[in-house]
Formats: C-alpha cells, structure tokens, sequence
C-alpha cells in the first residue's frame, strides 16, 4: 500500500539515491530533483504530500525556494536538510513555514518517522479543510497558559478591544504567536460565531492579491474561467485577519484603505460595490516607522492601522512562557490517547535557557520532534538537539561534570576571539594542536560551528567539519 509521495529536492546525487531507495522500500512514492528550479516545476506537474528540501542549493536557495513553494500550496509540508552550520537557516526556514528540519548526516529511521508523520498530518488537514477554504488556527489556548506579565498585558488589552469593532493591529517577529491571538481576539468580540478567514500576504504575488482579497468575475483576466469570491466578502460577518499586511504593494494598500474607511468592495471585472460587515485583524513583524520612512507603508494607511496596536514579544524576553508552552505542546501532541511526555528539571533548564530565534513555532516543532523521536516518557539533556544542549551554564552545579565545565569554558572563551582558535587557545595557555585533539571531537565541533554561525557576529574560523577525523 503507498504510503505516501515524496519530492526530495538536493543537489547531492547520492542523497537523492539514498532518499529514493530506502523510502521506495517503506512503499513511498519518491521524485527526486538536483535543483530547486527542477523541484519547482515538478512540483507543479503533480501532488506531494512532503518535500524534502536541502537548504544548500545551487542558484536558487532552499530558502527560496521554500518561499516559492509556499506561495503554490501554503500547506505543504516541508521538511529541510541541513549541516550542522546551519542550524540558524533552519530557523529561519521553520519561520517561513517548514514544519521542520534534519541535519546531515541523518538517520533514516528518525527521517522516516518525520515523514510518515508529516504524511498522516497533510492528508488528515486535507480532509478536514475543503480545497478553497483559508486555514483556520486552533490552537489559542496556548495564549491562556502565558504566564509572563507582558502576556499578562496582552490579555488585558483583547478584553478591552474584543467586544468593539476596532480595527486591531498586531505587531512582533515571525512565528511569535501573531495568527493564534489574531483568532483569540475574534472568539473574544461580537462577531465570534461568524467565520474567521485567513490571508497570509506573504505568500501572495502582486497579481494575485487583489483577486484573493476581493474576488473577480469570470472573464476579468487571463486564465479568469469562473467567477470568485474574494477573502474579504467570505469573512461578512466574522473576522478577517491579514497577516505580513506589510507585503501587499503599495497600490493595492490605497483600495484597502478605501475598504477600511468604508467598508465597500468591488470584484475583479465588476461595477457594482457590496458592503462588507467584517472584524479587521492585522499584523506585521515590520518596524512601522521605517517601513512608512523607507515607502513600503502609505502613511495614511499606518495611522489607519495603528489606531490600536499590540505587541507580542519574542520569547526570548518572556522566559516564564517556555516551559507551560512545551507541556501544552506535549499535551496537544498525547490528545488523551497516551501519557504526555514530561521535562526532567535539567533539559527543562536548557530549553529556558535557549533564545528560541524562531520563537513559539520553532518551539512547537521542538516539542514535536522530541516527542517523535524520543523512546522514553521523560525528556533528559541528551535528547535535545545538539544547540540546546550547548547552554550547559544553566545545570545545576551537582548535574555538571569535569567535561561539562571544560567545555563552558572554552565556548566562552571562543566567544570572547570570535571563534578564533589560536588567541582562544592562548588565553588557554595551550597551544592549538592541543585545544584540537584534547578537547574538540567531532560533535563537539560541530556544536560549536552551529553556535557561532547561529550567534555569533564575527565568522568562526573553524577549518570545516570534513578536515577533522
């Protein structure tokens, strides 16, 4: 029985062999491609259920062309492929909306499970969500855990603006949580048992967002066969949230200030203007004042927006938020049909400690792949991804040994020269060789690769990882 279709898109022919062979054996459909272009076009020609995508690509880069394949099928699942410097394009990936990544070299067992779960998630979504229906989110109850004074402050302002019809702007980095309190605002307002609709201009072209936002009539452009309606006229009664409003081009933020000042619509193609009775919910993860300075924003359309603005912020500055999170995320995972994974106090203590660049999305796929991954009830140290594991200050004293200290020390020294061994290993008072053989193995380079190009501002002068062995 097929278990699933695969596009693996690396430009590494034995990769793709790899992928291809062992999946084949576990009855999955795999088409492969060397180049993100090659992957894109057959992405076109037919349905997949996961992509397998390499973040190192010739011409077009992975992240490209995740963005392009996003702006095909928002719903595609992703998964990347990444060495271990690359953890923090990984990150930026999982913003972009990869449901996760692996790095090189991976386990096929661990990939597998991945991907049979990325498999069963797509079709059980494709069931449940008619084809022409915007994604709707689910998960608000995560902002109900919040315990941190600044999420504290959030609820305040949604009990206070919910039940009004002002238009409310949301403003934080990518993955921050703005669509799940875009939802929570509207089960909070007048308008919560109409429907609440979805755009993600983000993932619009130019062309295509005015006929997503208010629709077309038939004939009214090339390849218009059918008439449409627009995202706007589907929210009538309900809510509309827009999220990276920042995004739309410039003549099109005139007709929606237009729609906002009153409430009128046109089709694509028509004369006739309906009225439109809907919630507006914005968001962007822009600087507003340099988005107006810098022209991406009318200034007409800021101070329209602006009129009453919250602001989430990124995890890292709410650390009291991390851990409720993780167990709510582990909870959603178990939905009563198994126990749900616990947090042992050290690996509890390192996922604090961690900034979460990625923020709550990068923590969900965290959470998701230890829960995948991991055999045991209760998550230790060991079973984090290698960059959490490097916040090792965090362990208590009693938890920390000789080789834990040693290596504390050393990432702090490295980070004081900036990754370069030779000043690093004479604050050490050893020379080079001797930093290299006695204290770095192989994963542990490769930890501290993944730290400094992640954190670091000045470029680690590490040889690459092939040249140590």
């Amino acid at each position: 029985m097929l278990q699933g279709k695969i596009l693996a898109i690396d430009d590494e022919k034995n990769i793709r062999h790899l992928i291809q062979n062992e999946f084949t054996l576990e009855d999955f459909d795999v088409t492969t491609a060397g180049s993100g272009e090659e992957g894109l076009v057959l992405f076109d020609a037919e349905a997949f259920d996961v992509v397998l995508l390499d973040l190192k690509l010739p011409h077009m880069s992975g992240l490209e062309t995740l963005t392009r394949l996003k702006q095909k099928a928002p719903f595609v699942e992703v998964i990347m492929i990444t060495g271990y410097g690359d953890i923090h394009s990984a990150v930026e990936a999982i913003k972009l909306g990869a449901r996760d990544y692996v790095t090189k070299p991976f386990k096929l067992d661990e990939l597998l499970a991945l991907v049979s779960k990325a498999v069963q998630d797509n079709r059980r979504r494709s069931k449940t969500i008619p084809v022409d229906e915007p994604p709707r989110v689910t998960d608000t109850n995560q902002f109900l855990l919040c315990p941190s004074p600044s999420m504290q402050k959030v609820y305040s302002l949604v009990e206070k603006v919910g039940p009004t019809d002002s238009t409310v702007l949301i403003q934080g980095e990518t993955g921050v949580g703005k669509d799940v309190l875009a939802e929570y605002i509207h089960r909070n307002s007048l308008s919560r048992d109409g429907p609440f609709v979805i755009l993600d201009c983000g993932l619009l072209t130019r062309t295509l967002a005015e006929s997503e936002l208010y629709g077309h009539k038939k004939g009214a452009f090339s390849g218009a066969s059918e008439g449409r309606i627009g995202l706007v006229e589907k929210s009538h009664g309900g809510t509309l949230f827009l999220d990276e409003i920042g995004n739309i081009d410039l003549d099109l933020q005139k007709k929606f200030l237009r729609f906002l000042e009153t409430g009128k619509i046109r089709r694509l193609g028509e004369t006739r203007e309906i009225q439109i009775d809907t919630r507006i919910v914005l968001a962007t993860n822009l600087s507003l004042d340099e988005a107006v300075r810098e022209g991406k924003i009318r200034s007409d359309l800021f101070y329209r927006m602006a009129a009453f603005s919250i602001s989430l912020e990124p995890l890292r500055k709410r650390p009291e938020d991390i851990l409720p999170l993780s167990r709510h995320f582990f909870l959603n995972i178990a939905a009563g049909n198994r126990t749900a994974k616990a947090l042992s106090k050290p690996a509890a203590e390192l996922l604090t400690a961690y900034p979460w660049p990625g923020n709550i999305r990068e923590l969900k796929a965290t959470m998701n792949k230890l829960n995948l991954l991991t055999n045991e009830d209760t998550v230790l140290p060991e079973h984090l991804p290698a960059h959490l594991q490097l916040n090792i200050h965090t362990l208590p004293q009693s938890n920390r040994t000789l080789e834990d200290i040693e290596k504390e020390h050393i990432i702090n020294i490295l980070a004081e020269t900036g990754g370069n061994q030779s000043r690093a290993a004479k604050i050490l008072g050893i020379n080079r060789k001797t930093l290299l053989k006695r204290y770095i193995n192989l994963k542990f380079f490769h930890d501290l690769c993944c730290r400094f190009e992640a954190y670091c501002p000045v470029p680690p002068q590490f040889p690459i990882a092939t040249q140590i062995h």
